[in-house]
């Protein structure tokens, strides 16, 4: 058992150290890691990050999270290699299969199972015999790894080669993932930042609704949002996209996505805080991205499951991703709305998904008790009120029985959208409650969608 003080400390480094790596496409090695004078770079392994923890007799293997990776023969391995050694190690556990590159998913499929060949790259140390080491001392902390961990075998120091230039990282970039099939290479700049560079990512998947207001002229299209199938008519919410297209795509499709609107029970926000129209899912698009990322410094990345049937109802709120960096490359005619073509599949091909602790729960779906919304047009403008009210079927005294949600959008005033939120324990309070907003905020002008 580690203490508290540790356990920060493993979280932080996931946080504060690791998310800070400047994610490169192979094709910008020369415009967008920086010009310095030495780079140290080494093979970007496809795993889950570690930590080894060895004080006197106890050894652990833990994630960032506490919890435990359970591999005695990697533990046998550590008491041998650290007899004289106690200290905080980090590196990035994997699944070796031999003339294969390494994937976080193989990890997670294998970690159970005991013949499985399981290693772990040492990269970094936080703590040795009782000193600490700076983020940046990286010549003092690869000499000492160098000196305590082999080169090879199933727990070993991940070493590097010194290059001059960005076009030898571009040329070790060609040879490493090119030629030996790896993920991709970490590149670190002397006392400066590290940089990881892989090959752009791409995805297919079906666009779920749409926002206008691209430069604040609300007939260009603006945003998409994105998602996945993970069941039939059944979505995970992934990515926002705003880059890619022309200002002749966003005014056709600010048109063409008009004519595919339809109702949802839930409302998903725009990056600039405006909710999305939600569209019939009939169309795939193609997108890229430099990184894929499965928590933030607040933790797991979550995202809603919607399921459509006429409209949208979210099912569950679940662990999903972000893109870093997202483009629009092309509406995919080719693909179909199916799970062998915008399926899940995709994303866990490239990075497992975040695991929280189980939260045991008895309380059933949220259900919409009443909906209205109501739209105004002046000067080309539209203006929309939107007034909810849910039952929570939450047993749980820390929630109420009742919530009246109210969305006030106008894109010409400073503060485009407005919301208000009230609760209450009585179902006549609440629709006394939701006639009563209506009443006071819909005046002459307004027509109920």
């Amino acid at each position: 058992m580690i203490s508290n003080q540790l356990s920060e400390k493993l979280l932080n480094y996931k946080n504060s150290v690791a998310s800070k790596y400047i994610p490169v496409r192979s094709d910008q090695i020369l415009t967008r890691v920086f010009d310095l004078d030495k780079y140290y770079v080494s093979t970007k392994m496809d795993g889950h990050l570690c930590f080894i923890i060895k004080e006197k007799n106890d050894i652990s293997i833990l994630n960032h999270n506490s919890n435990p990776f359970e591999r005695e023969e990697l533990i046998s391995e550590v008491k041998e290699i650290l007899k004289n050694d106690d200290g905080v190690f980090v590196g990035e556990i994997y699944f070796h299969k031999d003339n294969e590159r390494t994937r976080s998913y193989n990890l997670k499929r294998e970690i159970s199972e005991k013949n499985s060949d399981i290693r772990i790259a040492l990269f970094d140390v936080l703590n040795h015999k009782g000193k600490e080491f700076l983020e940046n001392d990286w010549n003092t902390k690869k000499d000492l790894l160098k000196s305590i961990f082999p080169s090879k075998g199933k727990v070993y120091f991940l070493d590097e080669i010194e290059l001059i230039s960005r076009k030898d990282i571009e040329d070790e970039f060609k040879t490493r993932v090119g030629d030996t099939k790896e993920e991709g290479l970490i590149v670190r700049g002397q006392n400066g930042p590290v940089f990881k560079v892989k090959e752009y990512l791409s995805f297919d998947m079906a666009v779920l609704g749409y926002v206008n207001g691209y430069q604040n002229n609300p007939s260009l299209m603006k945003e998409i949002l994105l998602g996945v199938m993970v069941d039939k008519d059944t979505y995970l919410v992934v990515a926002v996209v705003a880059n890619g297209f022309s200002v002749s795509d966003r005014e056709k499709l600010a048109l063409d996505f008009e004519k595919l609107k339809v109702n949802s029970d839930v409302l998903q926000m725009s990056s600039s805080k405006l909710p999305f129209t939600m569209i019939e899912p009939k169309i795939v698009a193609e997108v890229e991205s430099t990184d894929i990322i499965n928590s933030t410094s607040t933790g797991i990345i979550k995202k809603h499951i919607l399921k459509f049937d006429k409209i949208y109802q979210v099912q569950n709120f679940s662990p999903s991703v972000s893109l870093t960096t997202p483009v629009f490359v092309r509406f995919r005619d080719d693909k179909k709305i199916s799970q062998s073509d915008i399926g899940v599949n995709q994303i866990e091909r490239v990075i497992a998904f975040a695991e929280e602790k189980e939260n045991k729960s008895d309380k059933n779906p949220s259900k919409v008790l009443n909906k209205e919304v109501y739209v105004k047009e002046t000067k080309g403008l539209k203006m929309v009120k939107k007034f909810f009210i849910w039952e929570t079927n939450s047993n749980s005294k820390d929630y109420p029985n009742y919530v009246y949600y109210g969305v006030d959008y106008s894109p010409s005033r400073a503060s485009k959208l407005n919301r208000e939120i009230k609760v209450s324990n009585d179902k006549k309070q609440i629709e006394k409650i939701f006639q009563d907003e209506i009443e006071s905020n819909v005046k002459k002008g307004w027509n109920k969608f």
